[in-house]
């Protein structure tokens, strides 16, 4: 498959859907989900497919809609038509219609399928199928489970993680390579009177290697900022559609989860890059602020609990993409995060009081055993404190939103 010039640092999933396309014009069909947070590039890689595949067959295409996920089958009448799940479906099953049976809608879906696959190969593409309603999603992933051998229907499914399709093939978009993510780079600013190199590391920086980020910020900006003649504004501009993508899944969370997102996400404000929160100062922060301490363990120590935005790695507590930190803190409210703030900066002011953080039990708490090898690795490998100083300003300062 030749790559679009759009997507840089894309050989090796390129060369996959390549494969499910060559093994769906045998008559072997199959799946896969491209799951990445938003950004990434999974609806391009979508649609690449779509437009080789338009070639040798019909491509069935649909993109959720989110605002209709609360309607029963609202996604497979977006794929297949409003009558699919209709009164015909629905009569044929002895119910009223939007009273459907499970199984009457991947009945109905397969059937939809073959006609529409006509004997040769169907490519079913479905653009951000983590946001279909639950009945919709459940029948696509029956049917997505039934391809193979001597099939000539093939799914490709883009979803935000591979949770809500587990159980099929998924594969997992990285953010873009700093040469990937430099080539894109030059191709945004061609044009543009040379490209002054700490302005380019800044935009590499911030993006993350997030095309669709490195795009809207590099899009925003002037000629002359670009050039380094004029400073660059603060915050940059034009990543907002990827964090209000990023921030419209928190939205599913129950409110407990979203606080602890939220005090992560400020603990590591004032880290080192990549360096994350300490678990311990989470866990009291999440603790006075009435959380409750069984979810805090599964939370922080088990990985259970927040989906899969939270991460540990030792004694340290990372969320899983660095802007979802951002997208945390941008979907609060700027009396929340102030809060969040203090709340931080009061338990590090206590731990001063008695002597650093560091005299918290960690043999009470799980995932940290009474080891000498575990305390010895905990005091020489974890990043220094978080400055108090830091967290206070940042707390006085936040006097209202972005």
């Amino acid at each position: 498959m030749r790559s679009p010039l759009r997507l840089y640092g894309r050989d090796d999933e390129l060369a996959t859907l390549e494969n499910l396309l060559t093994l769906l014009r045998r008559g072997d069909g199959g799946a896969l989900v491209l799951a990445a947070p938003p950004g990434l590039g999974r609806t391009a890689l979508l649609r690449a497919a779509a437009e080789i595949h338009r070639d040798r067959g019909p491509v069935l295409w649909a993109t959720a809609v989110s605002s209709e996920r609360a309607v029963p089958h609202s996604g497979l009448r977006a794929l297949l038509g409003s009558d699919v799940v209709g009164s015909g479906a629905a009569s044929d099953a002895g119910v009223a219609p939007g009273a459907l049976p499970p199984d009457v809608a991947p009945r109905a879906l397969a059937g939809r399928l073959r006609e529409f696959a006509d004997g040769g190969p169907l490519l079913v593409c479905v653009d951000d199928a983590h946001a279909w309603d639950a009945a919709s999603r459940a029948a696509l992933a029956v049917a997505a489970r039934g391809p193979g051998a001597g099939s000539r229907i093939a799914f490709l499914l883009s979803a935000a993680d591979g949770t809500a399709f587990a159980g099929l093939p998924t594969l997992h978009l990285a953010p873009l390579d700093e040469g990937a993510a430099s080539a894109l780079l030059d191709r945004l600013t061609d044009g543009t009177e040379g490209l002054d190199p700490v302005v380019r590391a800044e935009l590499l920086r911030e993006a993350g290697g997030n095309p669709r980020l490195l795009a809207g910020i590099s899009g925003r900006l002037t000629p002359d900022q670009l050039a380094g003649r004029t400073p660059l504004p603060w915050p940059l501009p034009g990543g907002e559609a990827v964090l209000a993508a990023h921030a419209e899944r928190l939205d599913d969370f129950p409110d407990r989860t979203r606080t602890l997102l939220l005090l992560a996400a400020a603990a590591q404000e004032h880290e080192p890059e990549g360096a994350g929160a300490d678990a311990l100062l989470l866990l009291r922060a999440g603790t006075r602020a009435g959380l409750p301490r069984a979810f805090l363990d599964r939370a922080l120590f088990d990985g259970t609990g927040a989906g899969d935005l939270l991460q540990r790695a030792g004694s340290r507590v990372h969320l899983a993409h660095r802007l979802t930190a951002r997208a945390v803190l941008h979907h609060a409210p700027w009396t929340r995060r102030r809060a969040a703030h203090e709340l931080l900066a009061t338990l590090l002011a206590e731990s001063g009081a008695r002597g650093g953080a560091d005299d918290a039990p960690a043999r009470d708490l799980p995932g940290f055993p009474d080891a000498p090898e575990a305390r010895t690795a905990r005091t020489t490998t974890a990043p220094p404190a978080l400055p108090l100083a830091a967290l206070v300003q940042r707390a006085c300062a936040a006097s209202g939103p972005d």
